[in-house]
């Protein structure tokens, strides 16, 4: 009876429970942050219950619950959020983030996210807050000091960018370009592809932990660049209207008409003044007949040559060896200023859309943008229009597919005016013939044209398109693991037409032409497979797999012609109607393929560790050595977190170490192979072909590799009143690839080797504070970043310098074992040779008024022996000061001070050799020596400063206010009434002033730079 009864109680339990558990549905989904990149670690729980679960690396997760239940979102850092579940089982979420919340930042590793708290790799992150403030053609102007240890050398023609470089060059000859990875995939294509109004975030990986995730790519550093998903469940459209100005900042002075003459009486009073006395010229001869010296009258000035015809000024003009037709202007007040012929007022525009929003399976993100720039040099133009389509879908709870696909269409058909001929041209010349028709030698000298006149007469095209596409799709599969496959395809075409007019001096009759045809192709495939378990709730283990291949093709064939017939009128569209067709072709391809393993562990979330090893395989690389292997180890404490410090004013501390290696492979596609050459012999009165080795094979060439230890601080004070970044870096790169010198009767003058090294080691600071925080009516942040950076070159060729039994240099290439590859190692000037100094100057003959050089061995002879060590041609140290202010409610100012110093560069003017040609051309204006106005800081006119070269090396320390803006965000209040949901104007400068002793152009392109004012206005609807 027992028995029954617990059968009457056991049975009805087991329906109740049944009954529940069929109620309850699996339900998954993904969070992520305002930028729409996933979130790792935040807490999923079932409100009112203990069933709860965390986000993975992906941001997902899979519970199961009943329809009704409220999900509660949290994560420190992020404002928390309720879901409430109904029968639909995929939910997307986002959080927002709160002011403190820097720790939770998303960052991409490579093949990953993590939030920058669980780091163990020296990464830097870029989000929506900072790209916000700054107006960029390209990616590449965000960078511009805001992040330590990147150095961008800027483009400062209408298209923007610029090149960048990571913790300084690793190589000798290898590419030091880092890696860009776009949306998780490598990127090949041009920089200025990439629409900088669709990126959500940048991250720059700069340690050989976080880069050796890319084998033999990272040597150099990486990139990843994560472009704008849909965010919000209701469609939104954001349009951005940007309009601006440029002009012309810190260019040396042109010569006045009045200055172009005295230089001219100048340089010759100075040439005449070293004469010998029996054939000096009279006093005054070079002077106006209308101000000559006390005692000189105009018969005595007009009687020191023969034939005097009665014309003053023609005859002075005469003297001063000025053309017919600079002295027919002189006579009539005719003058050009050729700079407003070259220079102008640059116009920019750019107009971009984007279309997202996100349901609870799919999300999307569409832009289309159109840039269309004037530089501040006429005919400097650049125009493009790019196109974007992001495409992500839950098609069931396991399966999900997306795209990320992008159409970039660039280019320019006008062809950039000569500045340099602008500064040498004289002020008298004449800018149009009597016929009305366009001056090709104003001055009637052929050695200088006209600087607009080539770009008047000849023709140019050039467009570039490409296409960029990544298909992938993820399987979430039990127990934590997931697949994705990411599928990338890019296809790239370039057109480069010219026509060189015969108007042209030395040009064919009809002209000269011709096309180049480009195109590119590359794909690439890569399967992830990655496991991510939560043991113990102490224990959480992340392992990643990746095996991948790739291909890359490049097809380029160009044509030429000359002599067209009946004439040129047809530029380079018919090459078949002339005289001497020419065909060439260059058809190249690459292959690789890879192999990753990656674990990351954490115990407690306080005990970091990371190990990783790639294997890279690649088709340039010898025969013998086709494969790189690259491990790396990476550990970190978050001391903040242990109980002894609990209390304490540091929210966050943290101890980072790693050490890994990574490889560079780019050293040109056929480098290890011998390469032939053809050419025409005559045999038996008939044309036959001949072939010959140029260069040599080696079989034995591998990968350029680095190894770095990276060592890392990261701190957090008064919930991040106070925060910081400190990282101290030591990389060397082994097996450099050089050119070893051969014997001559090898018949080879090198052979391309692994045989040097380089080291490089610097030190990264950033340095964050919260100066003032009162919500919604005063909050000011400052950011300083400071870096520095010294290289040396510890080998090179392994031979012997018998002269120092030392290892030997490689003196032509100007690279010095145990010094750094831009160190400058040259004669020293100590001066300007004075009057009274004539006897010690002809020992090296040189007059008063040529550059003083400082003899070390003082043997009276000036040669590579007295060479000295001056400092570096690039910045020993970099900082930053970046400022952000929010100030009543709505309004936001924020600029960057950038400065780079302690670093030389070559003032050429101050030589002022005699290959300026003052006797008959222009040239910028500068101070200059002369027997009546000497210095020691500037050569005189027609200076001698060769034998051997010498140059003026100045330091070109400068500190630039890069970029500032002041932004107004309209109140919800005010745009509820229009139903906008967000308004908000922008006005900007970049480069308003730059503090430098340097004089030369700007100091740090050396250059000409332009300054730009921008106004914006950003609509949501």
């Amino acid at each position: 009876m027992k028995q029954f009864k617990f059968l009457f109680f056991l049975v009805p339990g087991m329906l109740i429970v049944m009954a529940g558990y069929s109620q309850q549905k699996k339900y998954s989904g993904t969070v992520r942050n305002n930028d729409g990149l996933p979130l790792r670690g935040v807490s999923v729980l079932i409100k009112d219950s203990k069933t709860g679960t965390m986000s993975n690396d992906n941001g997902q997760f899979i519970l199961s619950a009943e329809a009704g239940s409220t999900l509660h979102l949290s994560m420190i850092g992020y404002v928390p959020k309720d879901e409430l579940l109904s029968t639909d089982t995929i939910i997307n979420v986002v959080l927002d983030a709160t002011s403190d919340s820097t720790l939770n930042d998303v960052v991409v590793i490579g093949y990953g996210t993590t939030t920058k708290r669980d780091l163990t790799g020296a990464v830097s992150h870029l989000d929506s807050k900072v790209l916000e403030t700054k107006v960029a053609t390209s990616f590449v102007d965000f960078l511009k000091g805001t992040i330590p240890g990147v150095n961008v050398a800027i483009n400062n023609g209408a298209s923007g960018g610029g090149t960048l470089e990571i913790r300084g060059p690793a190589s000798l000859t290898a590419s030091t370009t880092p890696l860009i990875i776009l949306d998780g995939v490598t990127f090949n294509g041009n920089l200025n592809d990439i629409n900088p109004n669709d990126i959500a975030s940048i991250d720059v990986l700069k340690d050989a932990s976080a880069t050796a995730i890319y084998g033999a790519k990272g040597s150099a550093g990486v990139v990843a660049i994560t472009t704008k998903r849909g965010m919000s469940e209701t469609p939104r459209v954001d349009f951005s209207s940007k309009i601006g100005v440029s002009n012309m900042l810190g260019i040396p002075p042109a010569a006045s008409p009045e200055q172009y003459l005295q230089r001219r009486k100048d340089y010759l009073k100075t040439v005449d003044y070293f004469n010998p006395a029996t054939s000096q010229k009279g006093e005054g001869y070079y002077d106006n007949p209308d101000d000559l010296p006390d005692g000189v009258t105009q018969e005595q000035w007009a009687g020191y040559d023969n034939g005097f015809d009665g014309d003053y000024v023609g005859t002075w003009l005469t003297r001063l060896k000025l053309t017919d037709i600079e002295i027919n202007n002189y006579k009539a007040g005719k003058t050009v200023d050729w700079r407003d012929y070259v220079y102008q007022t640059g116009f920019r525009q750019d107009h971009d859309v984007a279309v997202s929003g996100r349901s609870k399976s799919t999300s999307y993100y569409t832009s289309i943008g159109y840039t269309n720039n004037k530089g501040t040099t006429v005919g400097d133009d650049f125009k493009s229009v790019h196109g974007r389509f992001n495409l992500e879908s839950n098609i069931t709870k396991w399966l999900q597919i997306g795209t990320t696909t992008q159409f970039a269409d660039r280019g320019d058909n006008t062809l950039t005016v000569n500045p340099g001929n602008a500064d040498v041209m004289s002020p008298y010349g004449n800018m149009y013939n009597e016929d009305g028709t366009l001056a090709q030698f104003p001055i009637g000298d052929a050695r200088v044209s006209n600087p607009i006149y080539a770009a008047s007469v000849n023709s140019y095209f050039y467009k570039v398109q490409t296409l960029n596409a990544t298909l992938y799709s993820k399987l979430t599969l039990p127990y934590g693991i997931t697949f994705r496959t990411n599928w990338n395809n890019r296809y790239g075409w370039i057109k480069t037409y010219n026509y060189t007019s015969d108007l042209n001096a030395g040009v064919a009759e009809g002209g000269e032409a011709s096309r180049n045809e480009y195109s590119d192709y590359e794909w690439s495939i890569e399967n992830i497979l990655n496991w991510s378990h939560r043991f113990n709730k102490v224990h959480q283990i992340d392992v990643t797999g990746v095996i991948g291949a790739e291909k890359y093709q490049t097809f380029s064939t160009t044509a030429s012609n000359e002599g067209f017939t009946p004439d040129g009128d047809l530029i380079f569209h018919q090459l078949n109607t002339g005289i001497n067709p020419v065909t060439n072709s260059d058809d190249e391809v690459q292959t690789g393929n890879s192999l990753l393993g990656r674990v990351n562990y954490s115990f407690k979330d306080r005990y970091l560790l990371t190990a990783s090893i790639r294997r890279d395989g690649f088709s340039a690389f010898g025969q013998n050595n086709p494969y790189g292997v690259y491990p790396a180890f990476a550990a970190a404490w978050r001391i903040s977190q242990e109980n002894f410090m609990k209390g304490s004013a540091f929210n966050d501390l943290k101890l980072r170490a790693s050490w890994g290696t990574s490889g560079n492979r780019s050293i040109g596609r056929y480098a290890a192979l011998g390469k032939l050459n053809t050419l025409d012999n005559i045999e038996g009165g008939e044309t036959v072909k001949g072939v010959y080795q140029t260069t040599l094979s080696n079989k034995d060439i591998k990968w350029e590799t680095t190894h770095s230890i990276d060592l890392g601080l990261d701190f957090g004070i008064l919930n991040n009143r106070f925060s910081g970044t400190i990282d101290a870096y030591y990389n060397y790169t082994t097996d450099l690839l050089v050119d070893r010198a051969l014997p001559g009767f090898t018949g080879y003058s090198s052979v391309l080797a692994n045989l040097g090294q380089v080291d490089n080691k610097g030190l990264e600071v950033t340095l964050t504070s919260v100066n003032v925080n009162i919500p919604n009516k005063l909050v000011w942040s400052t950011s300083l970043i400071f870096s520095l950076n010294r290289n040396k070159i510890v080998h090179l060729y392994g031979t012997t310098d018998s002269a120092t039994g030392k290892e030997a240099d490689d003196v032509s290439n100007g690279w010095y074992i145990g010094h750094g590859i831009n160190d400058i190692h040259d004669y020293k000037i100590t001066g300007i040779w004075q009057i009274g100094e004539e006897e010690a100057a002809a020992v090296y003959g040189k007059l008063p008024g040529d550059p003083k050089v400082l003899d070390v061995d003082g043997d009276g002879v000036i040669n590579n022996n007295d060479k000295v060590w001056i400092g570096s041609s690039v910045p020993r140290y970099r900082a930053s000061l970046r400022s952000d202010l929010q100030f009543l409610k709505n309004w936001n100012l924020s600029f960057v001070i950038r400065g780079e110093f302690d670093y030389y560069g070559n003032d050429a003017s101050r030589r002022n050799e005699d290959n300026r040609y003052f006797e008959s051309s222009n040239s910028i204006w500068n101070d200059y020596w002369t027997p009546w106005n000497a210095n020691t800081s500037y050569g005189r006119l027609g200076s001698n400063a060769s034998n051997p070269t010498v140059y003026f090396y100045v330091k070109r320390d400068y500190l630039r206010m890069q970029n500032a803006s002041l932004s107004y965000t309209f109140p919800d209040k005010i745009l509820r009434k229009y139903s906008i949901p967000g308004l908000r104007l922008m006005a900007s400068v970049d480069n308003a002033f730059v503090i430098t002793k340097w004089s030369y152009y700007d100091p740090e392109t050396m250059g000409r730079t332009p300054r730009i004012f921008t106004f914006g206005a950003y609509l949501t609807l």
